[in-house]
Formats: C-alpha cells, sequence, structure tokens
C-alpha cells in the first residue's frame, strides 16, 4: 500500500512539472477531462518506450 502511494505521488509531480498539469488550461469539464487523459497517456508511452 506504503509503495503505491508513493509511486502515484511521483506521477501527480510528473505530471505537474513536465505536462503543465498544476493549472488546466481548456474551460469545461469534458475538455478538462481530455487534456488530463491526454497528459496521462503521453506519460504511459514514454514509460513504455523507457521500459522496451
Amino acid at each position: 500500500m506504503r509503495l503505491r502511494k508513493i509511486w502515484a505521488e511521483g506521477t501527480f509531480a510528473v505530471l505537474k512539472r513536465e505536462h503543465k498539469l498544476n493549472k488546466i488550461q481548456k474551460r469545461g469539464l469534458q475538455k478538462a477531462i481530455e487534456e488530463c487523459l491526454l497528459s496521462v497517456t503521453a506519460l504511459n508511452l514514454k514509460r513504455l518506450v523507457k521500459a522496451v
């Protein structure tokens, strides 16, 4: 449980720092969700490439 919390906080830190998600740029709930999903997808693709 503790390891998962640490890993999740690191993920949020990367999203805020590298993907500039400390403030959402889009207006509206649906567009904000889309922006977050795109950033998370990009982060997952980076991790996938690094793992291969």
